[in-house]
């Protein structure tokens, strides 16, 4: 789900970026070294996870059992992401930033569809980042715990 989600970002972001080469090649370098990062600590991950079954008054209850470093592999992920969202909110707050500098030195009678789609393209952009940040501020802090005592 989160590598569909970055190739969108990247297509969005190539996108923004007028199609720009260089660009491109920058942003699939990050990410996918972002994602192997990821991929290859989340199977170290799973050598320290344990399935358990029990039986209790008839019942069958699942759980699981974290050992050794997992919580800690598990949040260094989220961490990853992180910053991959980090660096394309930049990426995109100045490349917003340099188009409306571009449109106000235009003078106040320039509107066009493209200029209008950029705004639609932004605000998706304000959306997305603003409901990934909530929910890798709340992750972040419910992992912290993890993070000091090692």
């Amino acid at each position: 789900m989160a590598a569909m989600l970055g190739v969108i970002m990247i297509a969005r972001l190539h996108a923004m970026y007028q199609g720009s080469i260089a660009m491109l090649i920058f942003l699939v370098i990050i990410f996918l070294a972002v994602n192997i990062a990821c991929v290859v600590l989340a199977i170290i991950d799973l050598k320290y996870i344990a399935a358990e079954e029990g039986i209790f008054s008839g019942m069958y209850m699942c759980g699981y059992n974290f050992g050794g470093n997992s919580l800690l592999l598990a949040s260094m992920v989220w961490m990853l992401n992180t910053v991959w969202e980090v660096l394309a909110l930049c990426l995109s707050v100045w490349i917003a930033v340099k188009h409306f500098r571009y449109l106000r030195s235009l003078g106040p009678s320039t509107g066009s569809i493209i200029g209008d789609c950029f705004r639609v393209l932004i605000k998706s952009h304000v959306l997305y980042f603003a409901s990934f940040a909530g929910v890798s501020c709340v992750q972040l802090i419910l992992i912290s715990p993890v993070i000091t005592v090692s």
